[in-house]
């Protein structure tokens, strides 16, 4: 039976929208592992409300029965603005033509091929964003040897989306790239922003950079992990229309409109050696930065994201724990599929930066969405005429971001050697 462009449409929503949302749901990171929070949407804002901390009384014992005064808990709002995820799609003319005709298995082969290519796309993209989208796009650490100097170059260690900030050093316009510095566990800026940005030969690979600072890095902070927010656009993208991906709700001056310094909506940023920009990982970084976070916040770690070629230093490190029973073993295997520590798991991904981990306490992030993903139905078809293309087009969309009530709950380990 010939279709027509909006049957095609129709088709289009019917048998292939599903596929691709539980694609998108089995393999982007925000989609399969946050909670999925119901919330009040006024406009495109979404208002979540957080602890930031107590006065007044406490609870006491006593004999005479005297009930202590009572404890005043303080609240803020984050709101939280819903961003939009948009990726486009055709369909060839001929394709159209032969739907038409008849030949739905034809527009139906190339819709299969078509989206599974759009869903690897928009996985990639929210991927991405998971973790570096928004302004601060990874993590700094320098070397004691830096202390005390004054305003200049400086190297420094990065655990982050090294491609991103690249991007951004070598985007056209004039000026130089800026940023700021802030400390992972109190919210506080480096003084003197870092008013350029550049990678000398071998950086890229290195996982390093040049930054330029305003002022000098003073006595104790090679021993901080520092994140770094840009505050210019030489590439000319707007990082602030991206959600705010975990390194951003770890640590940025603000939390969705709340000014972290002096709160305790800050995370931990754990550093191995003071002394070198980076140092081998070892079991007990890990173990410093899980304790850490209990003692902060009193919540367990329930899962680590490192980049896959993390994993080699870590699976290094347990060759040592091993034990082997070689009265019931029955197979040899020369790798590990699954990795954990102490009963938490290690999951990983390339849009993690390599040079350090993340580890996360997962009931404290939020998925907000708008709406749910899917393709643009505006005029009651998902299809529509390409001007001056013998093709139809459609888009994908998604209105959504991603928010920690919890950062004092999340913990950052970065100046670790890389692979």
């Amino acid at each position: 039976m010939p279709l027509s462009t909006t049957e095609i449409g129709k088709l289009l929503k019917e048998f292939f929208l599903s596929p691709v949302q539980e694609q998108l749901n089995r393999e982007t990171i925000a989609l399969d592992m946050f909670e999925k929070a119901r919330v009040n949407w006024a406009g495109r804002v979404a208002i979540i409300p957080v602890h930031t901390g107590a006065t007044g009384g406490d609870v006491d014992f006593s004999d005479a029965g005297t009930v202590p005064a009572a404890r005043n808990q303080t609240f803020d709002k984050l709101n939280v603005e819903a961003r939009r995820l948009l990726a486009r799609f055709q369909v060839d003319g001929m394709v159209m033509t032969a739907a038409r005709k008849g030949n739905t298995d034809q527009v139906i082969n190339w819709m299969e091929g078509s989206m599974d290519l759009l869903a690897e796309d928009v996985r990639d993209k929210m991927n991405q964003a998971v973790f570096s989208g928004g302004e601060v796009v990874g993590f700094c650490t320098f070397r004691t040897a830096d202390e005390g100097g004054g305003p200049g170059a400086v190297t420094a260690a990065f655990f982050g989306d090294i491609t991103k900030l690249q991007a951004e050093v070598n985007g056209g316009g004039g000026g130089n790239p800026t940023a700021d510095l802030i400390d992972v566990d109190t919210g506080a800026v480096l003084g003197g922003a870092v008013t350029n940005i550049a990678f000398a030969a071998g950086d890229v690979a290195a996982c390093q950079v040049e930054l330029t600072l305003g002022a000098g890095i003073a006595v104790g902070d090679a021993a901080k992990v520092w994140a770094l927010e840009l505050t210019s656009r030489k590439a000319g993208i707007e990082y602030s229309e991206e959600p705010v991906g975990i390194y951003g709700n770890i640590a940025s001056t603000a939390l969705f409109g709340i000014t972290r310094a002096g709160t305790p909506l800050n995370g931990n940023g754990f550093k191995p050696e003071n002394a070198a920009q980076r140092m081998a990982l070892s079991l007990d970084h890990i173990q410093e930065a899980i304790d850490g976070v209990l003692n902060e916040s009193g919540e367990d770690i329930d899962v680590i994201f490192m980049n896959p070629l993390q994993r080699q230093s870590y699976t290094a490190l347990l060759t040592a724990n091993i034990q082997t029973m070689s009265d019931k073993a029955g197979r040899g295997d020369g790798g590990f599929t699954g990795l954990s520590y102490g009963g938490v798991e290690i999951r990983s991904s390339r849009a993690c930066g390599r040079g350090g981990m993340i580890l996360m306490s997962m009931k404290h992030w939020k998925l907000l969405q708008l709406d749910k993903g899917g393709f643009a139905d505006f005029d009651g078809s998902a299809l529509s005429r390409v001007a001056n293309t013998d093709a139809a087009e459609g888009y994908y969309r998604h209105y959504y971001n991603t928010a920690c009530t919890r950062p004092n709950a999340q913990a950052v380990i970065a100046g670790i050697n890389i692979r």
